[in-house]
């Protein structure tokens, strides 16, 4: 009855419906993966988000090593600034191409010198201030930076979320490797460290608030008329994202194939049957 399935077109039909059979189970459970990943993160970014800040003595401590641990992206922490530690607007650079609620625009990052609680000492930290619409990202390098306001400067202490220095993968725009760059493709701490004079620990903050010399929260984001005021960049959104609804249409398409393939051999079947019984 089924003989027929064993001539050299129907082997090599075989041969492509198991291949595609293979992949779609392949692809199936690489989404599956891809999901678990996603949701791992998830739960670690909330838990990170939800212990209390790191003083300023624990976070240098904790980046002062050569390695730095993946446990500390998403902390809070908490910066003194020091009295000058805004002089450094001049040095600031913006990491282009960022979009906030489907607007494009790009991230401000400027150097800060922050203080340490026990020590005099100061440490250089990248601190993305905020989100800019593309019209004040333009003028800035055209070199218009009055477009720009902030109340940050009368900032004594600052709070923010820990992220680790972004780096160009297999795919995307890269950054010259020398000279000053007033933007960047991405936030790459290293290669900004490059230009400024503050020696910058190899990890950056992004600002969620301020507070003054009194302790009074600093409103920060507040529109001003022609100004453009950087937006505070938001946390992570913790969705699960597509991977899941892609492992099951995958596994529907193994599925779809396995049954699909098994109908079309009986068909061929019967069709072979009837035709030898017609002939006989």
């Amino acid at each position: 009855m089924y003989s027929f399935a064993r001539k050299p077109i129907w082997l090599a039909g075989h041969a492509l419906a198991g291949g595609l059979l293979v992949i779609f189970v392949i692809a199936g459970f690489w989404q599956l993966s891809r999901h678990n990943e996603v949701s791992d993160r998830n739960a670690a970014v909330a838990e990170r988000t939800e212990m209390p800040p790191l003083d300023a003595d624990r976070f240098f401590d904790a980046v002062s090593g050569t390695e730095i641990a993946d446990e500390l992206e998403h902390r809070l922490v908490t910066l003194p600034v020091d009295e000058n530690g805004w002089d450094y607007l001049h040095e600031a650079v913006q990491i282009r191409r960022r979009s906030l609620n489907g607007l494009p625009g790009c991230h401000m990052a400027r150097p800060v010198a922050a203080a340490s609680n026990d020590s005099a000492e100061s440490y250089g930290v990248l601190l993305v201030q905020g989100w800019l619409p593309q019209r004040a990202c333009t003028a800035w390098l055209e070199g218009d930076v009055g477009v720009i306001g902030s109340r940050l400067p009368a900032a004594r202490q600052i709070i923010g979320r820990v992220r680790v220095s972004q780096q160009r993968g297999l795919l995307g725009p890269s950054d010259p490797a020398q000279g000053q760059l007033d933007s960047l493709a991405r936030t790459d701490v290293e290669r900004i460290d490059q230009q400024t004079t503050l020696s910058l620990v190899p990890v950056y903050v992004e600002l969620i608030s301020a507070t003054d010399a009194d302790g009074a929260l600093i409103e920060l984001g507040a529109s001003s008329p022609g100004v453009a005021v950087p937006q505070l960049v938001p946390a992570p959104e913790l969705d699960a994202g597509p991977h899941l609804g892609y492992t099951f249409q995958w596994f529907s398409f193994a599925a779809v194939a396995i049954v699909g393939y098994t109908l079309v051999l009986r068909h061929q079947a019967r069709k072979g049957e009837s035709e030898q019984i017609a002939d006989d």
